[in-house]
């Protein structure tokens, strides 16, 4: 894995101040799996928070839901726009496979993707 592929520290959304801002100011945008908030940020990178509460299952559910989350982003966050996404998860989201999945986030996300030059 490259260092530039990694989900370091700086590209986590960690505070609760943080997450209050995007709440507050960030674009909702609903979907089947999860409910995204998207908000541009000054910090030249994207950045992931990811809420995922108990109505969605045990610590195991949750677990995989972040997971699967955090490889999507990890994976596609260099054409990704500077801005910080927050993800709230729904009851569906551990059940789903990972492609679907990809594929939901990535067509929520379009109009914050980087153009291709």
């Amino acid at each position: 894995m490259t260092a530039g592929a990694r989900f370091r520290p700086q590209d986590r959304i960690r505070k609760r101040s943080e997450y209050q801002v995007v709440y507050d100011r960030g674009r909702r945008i609903p979907s089947g799996s999860f409910v995204l908030f998207v908000m541009r940020n000054g910090f030249g990178r994207p950045r992931l928070g990811i809420t995922v509460t108990r109505r969605i299952g045990g610590a195991v559910q949750r677990n995989r839901a972040k997971r699967l989350l955090r490889e999507i982003f990890r994976r596609h966050k260099s054409e990704i726009a500077d801005v910080d996404i927050v993800v709230n998860g729904r009851a569906d989201l551990p059940r789903a496979e990972y492609a679907r999945l990809e594929a939901e986030l990535l067509a929520r996300l379009r109009p914050f993707l980087r153009k291709a030059s």
